[in-house]
């Protein structure tokens, strides 16, 4: 599944998809270490993360400009919101160290429910906000993989 808005769709930004879904299919996503990890040049990186999940609204929207999020969850599940529209509202600067920026709750998004071995790819310049719990908290082991041009 591919849920995007056609007025900010780039296809140059989804070249990198197979070579991430090689990578998921490949490794054992149980050992990665925590962090950032498998750094491959402008082409992706993984970052490996474990929390307990937790009320959706204690998280801000944040949006990237130079890579999409593929987020894969290894074990739990969580809740990730993510709108198309990409005319967001800045909250914080732009920080380019960690191609991140926070940006005002977009006036509709849509509620992703992700469990053990479901993935979304978020796009460039789309609003989401991660680590939200579905019924109850729930511990999350989660792969991100950061994927560039």
């Amino acid at each position: 599944m591919l849920y995007v808005n056609l007025a900010s769709f780039d296809a140059q930004d989804y070249q990198r998809l197979q070579e991430a879904v090689n990578f998921l299919q490949q490794t054992d996503l149980t050992k990665t270490p925590l962090g950032r990890s498998h750094q491959d040049g402008e082409r992706f990186y993984v970052q490996t993360l474990e929390y307990e999940t937790e009320s959706i609204e204690n998280f801000d929207f944040e949006i990237h400009q130079h890579r999409l999020d593929l987020h894969y969850i290894v074990s739990g599940e969580e809740r990730i919101d993510v709108s198309p529209d990409t005319n967001f509202v800045g909250l914080s600067p732009y920080n380019p160290d960690r191609d991140l920026q926070y940006v005002q709750r977009p006036a509709t998004f849509n509620q992703v429910l992700l469990h053990q071995g479901d993935f979304v790819l978020i796009g460039m310049h789309e609003p989401h906000r991660t680590n939200g719990l579905i019924d109850q908290p729930t511990h999350v082991r989660k792969i991100v993989l950061k994927l560039g041009r």
